[in-house]
């Protein structure tokens, strides 16, 4: 007993579960008691993947650092586990598709003969009704050959026009509606059709003996038809047996008639024995169907009632298929064989399964070694290579990896330095553009610049220069990224050189300064482009001019998207009078000259706003941009602004932009 406590302690309650759930499903298989064994089966399952979890978790403990005994023990469960689970499936399954289709057929031949007492019912209903008290006799007769004891109860009309003459008719409540069942009648069981209109009535019961029932499928099994008690039922209602399991086994009846006795009480003698198993996989099938039945006493009240069934699986094939014994059993035994080889087979792979395992494990601890170098900086280190199969292609590979790793982390290095580097580049950017709010002269100007990477290549400049006018630009610099914030800071810097002979300062306050020319300025700018950048480099450009006191906006276009003038109702592109700046030195360009009104809104951008596409390919285009700022143009600027931008993201439906957006409103207002 002290050696045995030890052994129970470590198994836990689980496991001696499992251990007597064993033995008496070894016990319950080999005494013929299958269905014992298919209930201790599915009563072991939690205990069982209990004490497996238990297993894994103290093994783990011990012994399952080592990727070798992880392997072993994951063949285990991916072999052995899964194809008990598989039969106990199958086994499972098959069983109750023999329930059920046991079932199927007992239930089948009952409503045939349902169907039998209904067509005695319509064959008397369509006879001319002169013709129906002579011919309910006779279709009496004619269905006695399929149903023993069937009884036509006829009236039509009046009491001379009824069959049977001299025989009391039955109580039917006039409540009953025209069916077809079950009817539960002086605790019998009746095939019973009811059908009234107006004068007519007729009911046709065929009385369900235990015969009858028990022979609905030949050499099925045990069938009967008992009715369920209801819990409001007078006490002395005995409930309703037709070739019930128990009246067959013992002989005796329970109805009150004593002239009604079950078919095989005499003796005790069983009338359908269960049938004799083929082998000890042809384990019982017993399954129960409920059958709603009537009783006369409640019109329209449907009552419980049950069907059973109690056969085997060969007994049902039998009655299911048709073809040869010898054939159904050739086939059984054949499944049998091929689940003993499946058994086999799989019981090989486990075993070459845990021989490739050691190949692998060994590959494995070499790479654990290599990695334990990488650890302490042995970048020198390589695993030898001797076969050509997969594992040594890693092993290469590792050692591919080791002379890369050095040569990556400075790459990883340069890559840290050139986002620093890309920072400063977008703080020098954010300091190029204008630092103070634009000045208002008659002319309110609102901008926004959202680049699409971390330095931008869209710009936009203004400035206030003499004379009470003030200047201002909008451009789209060719390309992203480093080379276009390198060409907007060139165009920034030689447009600012341009307009500083045009801007006051402290020494020519008082000096007169030359009149602004739009077009000799895009010009200079055009050639100074050229001149210090690549020929493949340039930017569209639009460089306006507005006198404050005369309304006049003086323009000149080079390339650029033509911006919109919103008068009213009325939406006015402006011209383009030349190409881009920077790809040609010989470019000739040209200025245009448009009153400004009151109220009127001038929409600049580039081409981050009308480009972008939708998941469908459309482009966001002009006329969206054109209808979203006649819908808003009586918000503040501001508002404008961030509507558009947001209006262009969400028409792409991406967080991330993929091109510059740039936006630049000037609004003509009264000034004081």
């Amino acid at each position: 007993m002290s050696r045995i406590r030890p052994v129970l302690k470590r198994l836990g309650v689980s496991g001696i579960v499992t251990v007597v759930g064993a033995a008496l499903l070894l016990f319950f298989y080999f005494s013929g008691h299958a269905l014992l064994a298919i209930v201790d089966v599915l009563v072991l399952i939690p205990f069982l993947l209990t004490l497996t979890v238990r297993v894994v978790i103290e093994l783990k403990r011990n012994s399952l650092w080592s990727l070798r005994n992880r392997l072993v023990l994951t063949y285990v469960l991916f072999g052995v586990l899964p194809l008990l689970l598989v039969f106990t499936l199958v086994g499972l399954g098959a069983w109750a598709f023999m329930n059920e289709l046991a079932v199927y057929l007992a239930s089948s031949a009952l409503d045939r003969r349902l169907d039998s007492v209904n067509a005695a019912t319509e064959t008397l209903r369509r006879i001319p009704p002169e013709q129906r008290v002579a011919a309910a006799p006779q279709i009496q007769k004619a269905f006695s050959m399929s149903l023993p004891g069937i009884t036509v109860y006829l009236k039509d009309g009046t009491a001379a026009h009824a069959f049977p003459p001299t025989a009391p008719p039955l109580n039917i409540s006039p409540a009953w509606k025209p069916l077809r069942g079950l009817l539960v009648y002086d605790s019998h069981f009746y095939g019973w059709s009811h059908y009234a209109d107006r004068n007519l009535d007729i009911d046709v019961l065929a009385p369900l003996t235990n015969q009858l029932i028990e022979n609905l499928v030949p050499d099925l099994g045990e069938i009967a038809l008992v009715e369920t008690p209801e819990r409001d039922s007078p006490g002395d209602r005995i409930p309703a047996v037709a070739g019930s399991l128990e009246a067959v086994k013992t002989g005796k009846s329970n109805s009150k008639n004593p002239d009604y006795q079950l078919a095989g009480a005499s003796g005790g003698r069983r009338v359908n024995k269960l049938p004799r198993a083929m082998s000890q996989l042809d384990v019982p099938v017993f399954i129960v169907s409920t059958r709603p039945h009537y009783h006369l006493e409640s019109p329209g009240k449907i009552f419980s009632g049950v069907l059973w069934v109690h056969s085997r699986p060969s007994a049902v094939m039998r009655s299911f298929f048709s073809g040869s014994e010898v054939i159904r059993d050739f086939l059984f035994d054949s499944l049998i064989a091929v689940a003993v080889l499946f058994l086999l087979v799989e019981l090989v792979a486990i075993w070459i399964g845990v021989s490739l395992s050691r190949r692998m494990t060994h590959a494995v601890n070499q790479l654990y070694e290599g990695t334990r170098r990488v650890i302490q900086g042995d970048f020198q280190h390589r695993i030898p290579v001797t076969d050509q199969d997969q594992l040594s292609e890693l092993a290469l590979s590792f050692n591919q990896m080791t002379g890369n790793l050095e040569r990556l982390l400075s790459v990883e290095k340069e890559k840290e330095r050139l986002q620093t580097e890309l920072e400063i580049a977008r703080e020098v950017q954010d300091q190029l553009y204008p630092k103070e709010a634009p000045p208002v002269c008659g002319l309110k100007l609102t901008v926004r610049c959202d680049p699409a990477r971390m330095v931008s290549g869209d710009y936009y400049d203004y400035q206030q220069i003499a004379g009470g006018k003030v200047a201002f630009a909008i451009g789209d610099v060719a390309g992203k990224g480093i080379s276009a914030a390198l060409l907007m800071a060139t165009l920034q810097a030689a447009l600012r050189a341009q307009i500083t002979a045009y801007t006051p300062s402290h020494e020519n306050e008082c000096s007169t300064l030359p009149e602004v020319d739009t077009a000799t300025l895009v010009s200079k700018l055009n050639k100074q482009i050229y001149a210090h950048t690549a020929p493949e480099k340039y930017a569209t450009f639009f460089f306006a001019l507005f006198n404050q006191e005369t309304r006049v906006l003086t323009y000149t276009n080079a390339g650029h998207l033509s911006p919109l003038l919103f008068r009213g109702a009325e939406v006015i592109p402006l011209d383009s009078n030349g190409t881009v700046v920077g790809a040609f030195p010989f470019a000739r360009y040209d200025e245009s000259c448009l009153t400004m009104n009151p109220g009127d809104l001038l929409v600049c951008y580039t081409d981050g706003i009308t480009e972008p596409e939708n998941a469908f390919g459309e482009m966001f285009g002009e006329e969206r941009l054109i209808e979203l700022v006649k819908r808003h143009a009586h918000l503040d600027d501001g508002e404008i602004v961030n509507n558009i931008l947001e209006s262009v993201r969400n028409w792409t439906g991406s967080p991330e932009l993929h091109d510059d957006m740039t936006l630049l409103i000037a609004r003509q207002v009264q000034t004081a």
